[in-house]
């Protein structure tokens, strides 16, 4: 009995000799097909924010990704990537690779030939000249030449602009020094006015509608009247941003507004003027947009006005910076059932917001017909509008269904 029990030990270590070696060589085999498990381009160089996603960098898996998420490529320099995958044994790992963030995109300098002045002068003439950078907020920027603001005359001058990443513009110009009293020279060109009829003439089809937008400018409006004369929908300013910094104001003819165009029959959409210069700051305008709406039925999109370009140069901010905090508000207003957009110029949608990231674009474009080529929802086609109802200029827009 005594040597059947010793056998059986034997016997019960020995089996567990072979499992501890059937696990190890397991193990090594397992290690061994993990080490080959991933292998990752010989280039992981990606460029400034651009959506790139993980498999983008896999030259070879053997297994499954679980998530193929889009790499952070929002920084510059080297980022680190954690990933995880199913392998062949049907196991979750994780990996990890490392990309470099480069910027190889040129600043933007958006400029005349000429910049005029007034004799005496007294501010920084870098804050004249409209330029920034995708990635970089803060470019180097200087005027090379010589030039004398307390003398009159021409001055042949170069604007240069460099981002931390090396990349350079560089653009000729004329700085003109006048006298005050002769100002720039011109006499201002009287803007046509444009009746509301001729709107409709012009651009009411089945596919259109035809309607204003409107601020505490355009003053006391009859609601009824801008109704009858054919509008068929206003965009409301909700209210604005005093200043960079600053406090957010009711647009003080905005509850007169959007009661008086409601109980006409009038679909409304929204605006909101920002000097934001940070996500988070647009997401509190946008929270503070859905509180003042809460007892109203909006039905067109909300819309993000930023347009303070003379004053861009002093934000410290990038074209992604500002396409992030326009993002956020529309975002943060989405989520709240609403939909949002942003307006812009077709000057300033070519050069700074990037069209693509937005679902619903509202340009502005003073012109008969537009050669905006991206998409666009609605066109703000000019400002010197006169419709029954309201006395003086109103802006005019194009809905398109």
């Amino acid at each position: 009995m005594k040597k059947r029990y010793i056998f059986l030990i034997i016997l019960f270590v020995i089996i567990l000799i072979f499992i501890g070696i059937f696990i190890i060589i397991d193990i090594q085999k397992e290690k061994k097909e993990d080490a080959v498990a991933v292998t990752f381009n010989d280039d992981l160089t990606v460029e400034f924010d651009t959506n790139v996603k993980v498999s983008e960098f896999i030259n070879e898996l053997q297994g499954e990704l679980i998530d193929d998420f889009y790499v952070n490529t929002e920084s510059l320099g080297t980022q680190t990537v954690t990933f995880q995958y199913k392998s062949i044994r049907n196991k979750k790992k994780t990996r990890t690779f490392k990309i470099n963030v480069i910027d190889t995109v040129k600043p933007l300098i958006y400029m005349g030939n000429t910049v005029t002045v007034t004799k005496d002068y007294d501010k920084d003439l870098i804050n004249l000249i409209f330029s920034g950078d995708n990635a970089d907020p803060k470019p180097e920027r200087q005027i090379i030449g010589d030039y004398d603001v307390n003398t009159v005359g021409d001055y042949k001058l170069t604007f240069n602009i460099k981002d931390q990443s090396g990349n350079e513009q560089s653009q000729d110009f004329t700085l003109k020094v006048v006298n005050a009293k002769n100002g720039t020279g011109t006499t201002p060109v009287a803007s046509s006015k444009i009746d509301f009829n001729e709107a409709i003439t012009r651009y009411k089809n089945d596919n259109t509608r035809i309607g204003i937008d409107v601020s505490q400018w355009q003053g006391d409006v009859d609601w009824q009247k801008v109704k009858q004369a054919g509008a068929e929908f206003a965009i409301i300013r909700i209210g604005y941003q005093k200043d960079y910094d600053a406090e957010y104001v009711l647009d003080p003819c905005f509850e007169k507004n959007i009661k008086g165009a409601q109980e006409a029959g009038l679909d409304i959409g929204i605006y909101f003027y920002s000097y934001a210069k940070r996500a988070q700051e647009a997401e509190e305008q946008a929270n503070w947009v859905a509180d003042n709406l809460k007892d109203y039925n909006i039905s067109l999109p909300i819309a993000f006005d930023w347009e303070s370009w003379t004053s861009f140069v002093k934000c410290d901010i990038s074209f992604h910076d500002i396409n992030k905090l326009a993002k956020t508000f529309v975002d943060t207003l989405e989520n709240k059932g609403y939909k949002g957009s942003v307006y812009g110029s077709k000057n300033y949608l070519q050069k700074v917001w990037y069209e693509d990231r937005f679902e619903n674009i509202w340009l502005a474009h003073y012109t008969k017909e537009t050669d905006y080529e991206n998409k666009y929802y609605m066109w703000q086609f000019c400002n010197t509008g006169k419709i029954d109802g309201i006395n003086g200029d109103v802006d005019i827009d194009v809905l398109y269904k």
